[in-house]
């Protein structure tokens, strides 16, 4: 089967951690031919030939337009955009699967021609799209999700919320996140073995993931790091990544917490060997209430506790404890720290909750949709719904072109300097007399 992704995750972003990559990869590994189109690029080039990774660049965006859809604006898409995805993607086969992972506009451009050409299509949603303009995303809308979900051949939910959202769509089923137990288990290689072990305390804390101040509830984490200064408290992954957010880093500033930066699953595993207990302190709102933070099946992989605010949809899974408040929080790290881990037993639900099994209960469902070439009428286009009257839409807008031109400027600045001081420059000035 040919299976198109239409991702808003990068390939490599945390390390290839995360649900479309997971299950891209492990289709793939199944003999699939799979193409992944990622919104958000990758750091650098992925080469892989299976699964085939692309980017809208390749389908002939350029950076300002791109921009502009990202944030709701009023865009012009490249023409021949379909023609080029068709140059890219392999021969049509007896059956073809795209599945969409964001109602982003741009995207949806290409659901028509897809459909038509006989291209299942599935939306696996991974967010409440609905609650994400709060947070101050502005990628998403709901009338490109109502679209998305009526089109559809088949939704996927992670959490029971987002399938009560879906309650009305007649081909609904949730599937969780999951996890890949081979960097949590495996033996390290002798690189590993040197990897610097953090600062104890009493009892030492970890958390690990990128860190916004809609998925941390920064009042707990100072309540808890300020009324025990004996227990140290471990911050692993990208934080403080919007300069016009508060600082997360001088919020916790205290003796007793530490900041550090994202490193590879294997190191992950490494690190949580210093903790005690893992923590999951994420604000109770909607947005969170919707979603299957893969970090908690990631801490089971390494044989730690959780301790999780009150969030219901983690109320079954065995070694996290939930709780309501600051004070309760502190009691259940306590407790959690002296509890006797049932290791085969874990190890048993955990067994249950891999990729592999994941992507066998895709299937199972998607071998159910006959094939079938559909019209579907066009997509939402251009600016989302009074954008253009938004003050804050615009300045967000405005601040990541800022960035993007500081980020040009000190990669121009960076290679004027590495071409000032390479031997082939100073060969050319002495050749021209310079």
């Amino acid at each position: 089967m040919n299976i198109l992704f239409i991702s808003p995750i990068a390939w490599d972003n945390s390390d290839g951690a995360h649900r479309p990559v997971q299950f891209a990869q492990e289709l793939a590994r199944r003999g699939h031919t799979v193409t992944y189109l990622e919104i958000e690029k990758s750091r650098a080039r992925v080469f892989a030939a299976n699964p085939r990774v692309l980017t809208f660049e390749t389908l002939g965006w350029d950076d300002v337009n791109f921009l502009r859809a990202w944030y709701g604006l009023d865009y012009t898409a490249p023409a021949e955009v379909v023609t080029r995805l068709d140059a890219q993607l392999p021969a049509t086969a007896e059956k073809n699967l795209v599945i969409c992972l964001a109602p982003f506009r741009p995207a949806l451009e290409l659901l028509p021609a897809l459909t038509a050409r006989g291209y299942t299509l599935v939306y696996d949603a991974l967010d409440d799209i609905s609650e994400m303009r709060a947070l101050g995303s502005y990628c998403y809308d709901d009338t490109a999700e109502q679209y998305l979900a009526q089109h559809a051949d088949l939704i996927i939910t992670l959490s029971p919320r987002l399938s009560q959202k879906f309650r009305a769509q007649k081909n609904v089923i949730m599937l969780r996140d999951g996890v890949d137990l081979t960097p949590f288990r495996a033996q390290p290689p002798d690189a590993l073995e040197n990897v610097p072990e953090l600062e104890r305390g009493k009892i030492t804390v970890g958390f690990w993931g990128t860190m916004w101040d809609y998925n941390l509830d920064i009042p707990l984490l100072q309540s808890i790091t300020r009324a025990h200064p004996q227990w140290q408290f471990h911050f692993i992954g990208a934080y403080d990544l919007d300069p016009a957010r508060p600082s997360i880093v001088k919020r916790l500033n205290a003796p007793n917490v530490h900041f550090h930066p994202s490193v590879a699953r294997e190191i992950l595993a490494q690190h949580a060997k210093n903790f005690d207990v893992c923590i999951l302190p994420t604000p109770v709102t909607p947005f969170n209430l919707a979603r299957d933070p893969l970090k908690v099946y990631e801490y089971l992989a390494c044989g730690k506790p959780v301790v999780a605010t009150q969030l219901e949809q983690l109320a079954d899974m065995p070694q996290v404890y939930l709780a309501r408040d600051a004070s309760e929080f502190s009691q259940k790290i306590e407790r959690a720290a002296q509890a006797n881990i049932a290791r085969a037993e874990l190890d048993a639900y955990l067994n249950g909750q891999t990729w592999a099994r994941r992507t066998d209960a895709l299937w199972s469902a998607v071998n159910k949709l006959p094939p079938r070439a559909r019209p579907a009428p066009a997509p939402p286009r251009g600016a989302m719904p009074n954008a253009q009257n938004e003050l804050d839409r615009a300045q967000a807008h405005a601040r990541h072109l800022e960035r993007v031109i500081r980020d040009r400027d000190a990669h121009i600045h960076a290679l004027e300097n590495a071409l000032r001081q390479s031997s082939v420059s100073n060969k050319v000035k002495r050749a021209l007399r310079i």
